[in-house]
C-alpha cells in the first residue's frame, strides 16, 4: 500500500488558477497528489485525516511547487572562488583546468554539496549539465543517494573553442584530443539509457550538447537521431556572448541558430540555457518551434555576458537557472527570481517589467517542462507529483502575508525553508536533511581540498598559458 501524507492547512501557492492561492490541504498517496481539499471542506479534511499515515500540521506553514533549477553544473561546487573576475571564453581555459583535477570522489562530493544546498533552499529538480562524461556514473549515485529530482545532460561536444575563434596557437599548446567522437558519444548515450534513464522515477537522461558551435555536424546528427529515437529531451548552452554571435555568423550560413536549425534541432524539446545574444527573427523562431529558454541572470552577471532579452523571450518559454558555483554565486533559485525580477528594470519603460507571478512561473512551472513534465510538475493540483515546499510563514521575510509570490520573490532567500518532498518523499523535515549525512560531507569535501587543488598546479599552468592567445582573439570583438 502508498504511504500517506495529508499536509494540513498550509497557505498554498498552486499554479492553478482554479485553485489560486489560499488556505487548504493537501493528501498525497505514494508519489502522486491526490486530493486538494478547500480550507471549509471540512468533512473530507476529517475523513482524509483517518486516512493518512502521516499528518503534517501546517496551519502557520506555506506550501508552494517545488521549484526547478533548469540550467546547472553540479561539478562546479567543489570549485567556489576560484576564478571569477573574467570573460567567458576567458574563464572557460581555468575552469577546464580545474576540472582537470577532480577525480571521481570529487565528483560525487560535489554533485551531493549542490543537492544540500539547492533542496535545503526549496529547489527539488535540476537539469545537470555534466562535461566530465567519464565520471558520469560518480555524480549519478549521488543524486541516486540524494532524494532528489534529475534530468542529468552529459556535454556532447568535438569542436575546441581555438578551433571556432580560429585562435592559432603554437603545436604545444594545441589540444590533443577533441574529445569523444560522435560514434563514442552515441554509445555512451545508449549505456547510460539503459542503466538510470527513469530510474527510481526521478533520474533521466537528456541530450547535452555543449553548444551549437562546440558540435561537428555528424555529432549533432547524433544528438538529433538519439533524440527521435528515444525520446529523449535536449539541453545545450546558446548565444551567451557577444564573441560567440559574431564569430557564429562568420562560421556559418545563418549563424549558430542556422548550425542548429540544419541539425534538426530546433523543436519542442529542445532547452537552451543563456540566449542572450538573439536577434529578433531568431527570437521568434524560438519561440515558434516551442524551444524553452532558460535565463541564467546571475553567471550573465558574473561573466559579463549580457542581459537576455527576456521582455521579448518571455512571450515563449521561460525558465531559470542558476548556472555553476563558480560563475552563478549559488545554486538558489530564491536568489535568481529576484535576481530576474530586478534587472530588467534598467529599462525605464516599466510596461516592460516583468512581475513576480512571471517570475515565479519561471522557477516552476517553465522548469517543467525543461524536464518534459510541464503536466505533472511545477503546480500543486490532484494528480500531479508530490514536489513540494513546505515554507514557515512566521518569519521575518513572509510576515504579515500580505502578497504570497510577490514576497516569495522580492524578500525570501530560502531561509524560510522548513520542509522539502520530492516524488513523495521527504528530503527536508524541519530544516534536516533525511537523505543526505550533510555534515559528514562537508568534512570530507574540506578534507580533499588541498590534494585537489595541487593536481590543478599543472593545468592551470597551461590556461596560463593559453590565455593571452584568447585575449588577443576574443579583445577583436569588443570594438565590434
Amino acid at each position: 500500500m502508498p504511504h500517506k501524507t495529508l499536509i494540513k492547512q498550509p497557505f498554498i501557492v498552486s499554479n492553478i488558477l482554479s485553485f489560486g492561492n489560499q488556505k487548504g490541504s493537501v493528501f498525497i498517496e505514494g508519489n502522486r497528489i491526490t486530493h486538494m481539499i478547500r480550507e471549509h471542506d471540512t468533512c473530507l479534511l476529517e475523513e482524509l485525516s483517518h486516512l493518512a499515515d502521516d499528518v503534517i500540521e501546517a496551519e502557520n506553514d506555506i506550501l508552494i511547487p517545488g521549484m526547478v533549477n533548469s540550467h546547472y553544473h553540479s561539478y562546479t561546487n567543489v570549485l567556489k572562488g576560484t576564478v571569477n573576475k573574467l570573460p567567458l571564453e576567458l574563464w572557460t581555459l581555468y575552469t577546464v583546468a580545474y576540472g582537470h583535477a577532480l577525480e571521481e570522489e570529487d565528483v560525487y562530493l560535489s554533485a551531493l554539496v549542490g543537492c544540500i544546498e539547492m533542496m535545503k533552499a526549496g529547489v527539488t529538480s535540476c537539469v545537470d549539465h555534466f562535461p566530465h562524461i567519464g565520471k558520469s556514473e560518480a555524480a549519478l549515485s549521488a543524486y541516486e543517494e540524494s532524494g532528489m529530482r534529475v534530468a542529468f545532460a552529459p556535454m556532447m561536444h568535438d569542436v575546441p573553442d581555438e578551433e571556432f575563434f580560429e585562435v592559432y596557437l603554437p603545436d604545444s599548446l594545441r589540444s590533443k584530443s577533441k574529445g569523444a567522437s560522435p560514434a563514442e558519444m552515441k554509445r555512451f548515450y545508449r549505456s547510460l539509457l539503459s542503466t538510470y534513464h527513469k530510474r527510481d522515477g526521478r533520474m533521466e537522461i537528456q541530450l547535452g550538447p555543449n553548444a551549437p558551435q562546440r558540435c561537428s555536424p555528424e555529432m549533432l546528427d547524433v544528438c538529433r537521431d538519439l533524440s527521435e529515437t528515444e525520446g529523449l529531451r535536449v539541453h545545450t548552452h546558446l548565444l551567451e556572448t557577444k564573441a560567440q554571435r559574431l564569430q557564429g555568423d562568420l562560421t556559418f550560413e545563418d549563424g549558430v541558430i542556422g548550425h542548429l536549425d540544419r541539425a534538426g534541432l530546433i523543436n519542442e524539446q529542445l532547452s537552451v540555457a543563456h540566449a542572450v545574444w538573439l536577434t529578433p527573427s531568431e527570437i521568434e523562431l524560438l519561440q515558434d518551434s516551442g524551444v524553452t529558454s532558460v535565463h541564467n541572470p546571475a553567471s550573465n552577471l558574473v561573466l559579463g555576458s549580457g542581459i537576455a532579452p527576456i521582455h521579448a523571450l518571455k512571450k515563449g518559454e521561460v525558465a531559470l537557472g542558476t548556472d555553476g558555483s563558480n560563475c552563478g554565486t549559488n545554486q538558489n533559485l530564491f536568489e535568481a527570481m529576484r535576481l530576474t525580477a530586478l534587472i530588467h528594470r534598467v529599462n525605464q519603460d516599466y510596461s516592460f517589467w516583468l512581475g513576480a507571478e512571471d517570475v515565479f512561473r519561471m522557477g516552476t512551472t517553465s522548469g517543467a517542462r525543461v524536464l518534459g513534465k510541464e503536466n505533472e510538475l511545477g503546480r500543486i493540483v490532484e494528480n500531479d507529483l508530490a514536489d513540494l515546499v513546505l515554507l514557515n510563514e512566521k518569519t521575518s521575510l513572509l510576515s504579515p502575508l500580505n502578497d504570497s509570490i510577490s514576497q516569495l520573490v522580492y524578500q525570501e532567500n530560502g531561509s524560510s525553508v522548513k520542509s522539502v518532498m520530492v516524488n513523495g518523499r521527504w528530503t527536508v523535515k524541519e530544516g534536516k536533511l533525511l537523505t543526505i549525512d550533510e555534515e559528514k560531507v562537508l568534512r570530507k569535501v574540506s578534507e580533499r581540498r588541498e590534494a585537489m587543488m595541487n593536481r590543478c598546479r599543472e593545468p592551470l599552468v597551461r590556461a596560463n598559458q593559453l590565455r593571452p592567445y584568447f585575449e588577443e582573439v576574443i579583445s577583436n570583438y569588443n570594438f565590434q
